[in-house]
């Protein structure tokens, strides 16, 4: 049977065994960068070399240079796919400045970087059929356009999503904006054009990647500013992240969007990301790019799309 395993500072071992000391600054103040990301056509990691540019913009609001390279990563991630035996992998990088040797945040150690990969889980196909729902919360995220360990504002945000039965929570700032999920970035469809937030949110690589998708499928893009009102009237709502891909919401708040049901943009757009991100993974890869993909609940269009 499958079982995980993690790396710490490049060491594959037992999920049980991955330590790391009491005294990381990650644990003690809270202080680390992160990325997550997934594998496509049989472990390939989809836009590694993006995800590390954003993890080092992210560690360098703390002061820590890029630590490991890509070739690296992209080795560990293999080995602890052959040894876990998992088909396709959700990864979690993890980095932070290392052990608390002086004063507060003073860090002369080895800065610590954690690879976190388990079996793939992304949200069952019912979600795609029937879409999600989400609310919003009056927060802002600190350092919205860095993806940080510091998750203290968007917790609460999730636990109010528990609460009303919600999947993803929207940050709304207090100018009455909505910038983006907890977990995700957030876009709105009306007619034949979609609408994004590109301020106090975090540059989604899921989103730009979907973006040349939906404009050669007959989109107009724009960055721009949404309120709530412009996602409670919008055709359709969507959310965005490395393994959810571009996941439809059919309700805000309480309130119905559009006819409650995932629209044809989402569905559509779903397929063709996903054959593109196991083309783009196994070429960054240096494997041919066609891949027969075992079949697993992931998206199969229908014949003609």
């Amino acid at each position: 049977m499958p079982q995980d395993y993690f790396a710490v500072n490049g060491r594959v071992v037992p999920a049980a065994e991955a330590t790391i000391s009491v005294l990381d600054l990650g644990f003690l103040r809270g202080v680390g960068g992160f990325e997550t990301m997934r594998t496509y056509g049989g472990g390939c990691p989809h836009a590694l070399g993006e995800h590390l540019r954003r993890l080092w913009e992210s560690c360098a609001a703390f002061g820590l240079a890029p630590v490991v390279d890509e070739a690296t990563v992209r080795a560990v991630i293999a080995e602890i796919r052959r040894v876990s035996g998992h088909d396709e992998l959700r990864v979690n990088l993890i980095v932070t400045p290392g052990i608390n040797t002086n004063g507060v945040f003073g860090a002369t150690a080895q800065p610590t970087w954690v690879v976190i990969a388990r079996d793939l889980h992304a949200p069952p196909e019912s979600a795609y059929r029937d879409g999600v729902t989400a609310i919003t919360f009056n927060a802002a995220r600190h350092l919205p356009t860095l993806k940080t360990t510091n998750y203290l504002t968007g917790t609460a945000g999730l636990m109010q999503a528990e609460k009303a039965g919600a999947h993803e929570a929207f940050y709304v700032s207090e100018d009455g904006y909505v910038t983006e999920g907890v977990t995700s970035n957030v876009l709105v469809v009306q007619g034949r054009r979609v609408m994004t937030p590109v301020v106090d949110c975090l540059p989604g690589i899921t989103k730009a990647g979907i973006r040349p998708l939906a404009e050669e499928a007959g989109l107009s893009w724009y960055e721009c500013r949404l309120t709530c009102d412009d996602l409670y009237l919008a055709d359709e709502v969507w959310i965005t992240s490395a393994v959810r891909e571009i996941l439809p919401v059919v309700a805000v708040d309480s309130r119905r969007i559009a006819d409650g049901r995932p629209g044809q943009w989402a569905k559509r757009l779903r397929g063709l990301y996903h054959r593109a991100c196991i083309a783009q993974s196994r070429r960054e890869a240096g494997l041919p790019e066609a891949w027969e993909e075992p079949h697993s609940g992931g998206p199969r269009p229908a014949r003609g799309e």
